[in-house]
């Protein structure tokens, strides 16, 4: 009997070695995720935004807790373009000195040393802007509203002071998903920019010759809850089907986001920049888009099966003097071949991440030696490495998670693609339904769980494949060009044309191209508009307002009379070719009536030649915009 039990357990065991060989059993995969950056910056720059990391970190530990402050970084960047960022560790005199514009952020508000109080009391006396948001302590005691109310959930923007029709409507229309700072009373010779349920949540108050705006919600919970997407207090994604995996469209943070033409994020951003900030401190700005164009549209392919053929469409593309790019599965069949035909075209090349979920995966073997009675999901790096063995560059820059999969974990698979060293994420789509879901079409900097930057940006798809619901990608584009300035991404599938080639789809797909030029805008692939606003973030913008002076004398009314108004001097440095420069339009009750390039002065002579500049607007607020010449440029912008 020993010998027989010990034979048949002998049996038994190598037909479950064979049987696992054969079935082996699937295990999960965790993502590794990054920590976030900790972004600090002493760019020469007008704006200052100044944020703890520490105290975000501490904050919490709901989501709704959660201190979001570095998502001013996001408002300066996208608005503006280069920005200074401090800690308390980091912070000099000489960065409050240079600055200005001074953003003290939720992080740092409530707890400022006497010194740096006093530095910026007396920025503000000289002429400049401090923007402290929801203060406490001793800034508030010296600048805001008494905030003796206390918290409230808020439930609508009820007005919003200089923002004219459509996007006055469209702000109020806007989904508030944040708390504000009620007061019993406001503060005495405030002026009121902005109200939430009739109490003011911006407000600025005169200190000398400059001003203090307070912002009394949290515009970090706001901007953030809207763009990357609202999960519950303990940051878990729920699927509205408990049977699938939770995907991207379960992030969004209102019901009235979905099927939306306007980007309700971009819009509360671009009035508190253009609107507010720049009421106060006027500040020039990089264009967010080469050259002239109203905007950008840039065209995404995902494939999984063709290989190869999935460029097909790009050889069309390229007719039209237009690029894209190709998010491609490792098991698609992307051959070198195949890689440098693509990236001889222009085109750029993508990861489509096979998310770790058995509906979507890629599975290896896994074991001991010969023995593998197990497999594991492909890591989002294996996945890299195989597509980087075929691509003529070593890179990866874009990536996109399959059919928009995701995790429970509201930022873990952000992290992971951060970690990964990829810089721009398109996963953000609902699927069969175009618009502004997520708040906006420009890429937004991604936060970690903590309220942390993850270094990586999230570009939505505001046009998916196969839409049944939402605006007309027509529709979109002229939104964009009337005063919104977005990227319409658009996605395809170029398996579904191989599938069921259907002439009027094909060709509906082909009026884009016209659609886009009659609309002012450029086509750009991912890696070419995230490498435009690295440009952008890199630059350097400084300038300087003199008040009630004498303007020069080419701008005189008269021989013998000469004009008094305002002069904004300006120094940037341009990345690269093809960008501009706007300025506000109006500089108090000034208006813009010319500008010169190159102002210096020789032997007390001015030498200088006149520019020529374009009218142009963000949503209805009246800019001038100049283009500039790689390198350092210097303009004088004149107001009478």
């Amino acid at each position: 009997m020993p010998y027989r039990l010990a034979l048949w357990s002998l049996v038994a065991l190598i037909a479950a070695v064979v049987l696992l060989q054969r079935n082996p059993v699937a295990v999960d995969a965790e993502l590794i995720a990054s920590e976030g950056v900790e972004i600090t910056r002493e760019a020469r720059a007008d704006v200052l935004v100044v944020l703890d990391y520490d105290a975000i970190r501490q904050s919490g530990p709901a989501f709704s807790q959660r201190d979001f402050s570095a998502a001013w970084i996001n408002l300066v960047e996208q608005e503006f373009g280069p920005v200074a960022i401090a800690t308390p560790q980091t912070l000099a005199a000489s960065m409050l000195d240079e600055a200005r514009v001074i953003i003290l952020t939720s992080s740092v508000s409530s707890d400022l040393p006497p010194s740096t109080l006093d530095a910026v009391r007396r920025r503000a006396r000289e002429g400049n802007l401090v923007v402290v948001e929801r203060p406490d302590g001793q800034l508030r005691e010296m600048f805001s509203a008494n905030g003796r109310a206390g918290l409230r959930r808020a439930q609508r923007i009820t007005h919003a002071e200089g923002l004219d029709e459509p996007y006055l409507t469209q702000l109020r229309q806007s989904p508030v998903v944040t708390e504000f700072v009620g007061s019993t009373s406001p503060r005495e010779g405030a002026q009121t920019l902005l109200s939430i349920d009739g109490a003011p949540v911006i407000y600025a108050l005169p200190v000398g010759r400059g001003h203090v705006v307070t912002v009394d919600f949290d515009f970090g919970e706001q901007l953030v809850a809207l763009q990357q997407g609202r999960p519950d207090e303990q940051y878990r994604v729920r699927p509205a089907n408990a049977q699938r995996a939770p995907g991207t469209a379960d992030l969004v943070a209102d019901p009235a986001l979905l099927g939306s033409d306007v980007p309700y994020a971009d819009l509360l951003e671009r009035y508190i920049a253009h609107g507010v900030i720049t009421r106060f401190a006027p500040v020039p700005a990089f264009w967010a888009f080469p050259g002239d164009a109203q905007g950008a549209v840039v065209f995404l392919h995902e494939d999984a099966r063709l290989g190869d053929g999935g460029a097909w469409m790009l050889e069309y593309e390229n007719s039209r003097r237009a690029s894209s790019t190709l998010l491609t599965t490792v098991d698609a069949g992307l051959s070198k071949v195949g890689a440098e035909a693509i990236h001889a075209r222009g085109g750029e090349v993508g990861l489509l991440w096979r998310f770790p979920h058995p509906a979507t995966a890629t599975y290896a073997p896994d074991g001991f030696g010969a023995f593998q009675p197990f497999e594991r999901p492909l890591s989002i790096e294996e996945q890299l490495d195989q597509l980087r063995d075929v691509l003529p560059v070593n890179y990866v820059r874009t990536a996109r998670s399959i059919d928009g999969t995701w995790s429970e974990d509201w930022s873990a698979p952000l992290a992971a693609l951060a970690e990964s060293n990829i810089r721009l994420d398109t996963s953000y789509t609902v699927p069969g339904q175009s618009g502004y879901a997520f708040g906006s079409g420009l890429p937004f900097l991604a936060m970690s769980d903590e309220g942390v930057p993850l270094g990586l940006r999230e570009l939505p798809i505001v046009v998916p494949p196969d839409r049944l619901e939402g605006p007309e990608f027509d529709a979109l584009l002229e939104a964009s060009a009337a005063g919104h300035h977005q990227v319409v991404s658009v996605l395809s599938d170029p398996a579904a044309f191989a599938d069921y080639p259907n002439v009027d789809d094909f060709e509906a797909w082909l009026a884009k191209f016209e659609s886009v030029e009659t609309h002012g805008h450029v086509v750009m692939n991912a890696l070419r508009l995230d490498a435009f606003q690295r440009s952008r973030r890199a630059g350097s913008i400084r300038s300087r307002i003199i008040e009630e002076t004498e303007l020069p004398a080419h701008t005189r009314e008269s021989a013998d009379r000469p004009r008094h108004g305002t002069i904004m001097r300006l120094s940037v440095e341009a990345k690269e070719r093809n960008m501009s420069v706007v300025v506000p339009a109006r500089i108090g009750d000034h208006a813009f009536i010319g500008a010169r390039s190159g102002t210096r002065r020789v032997g007390g002579e001015l030498m200088s030649s006149e520019v020529e500049t374009l009218e142009t607007s963000l949503i209805g607020l009246e800019l001038r915009q100049v283009p500039l010449s790689q390198g350092f440029n210097t303009f004088e912008f004149y107001y009478d």
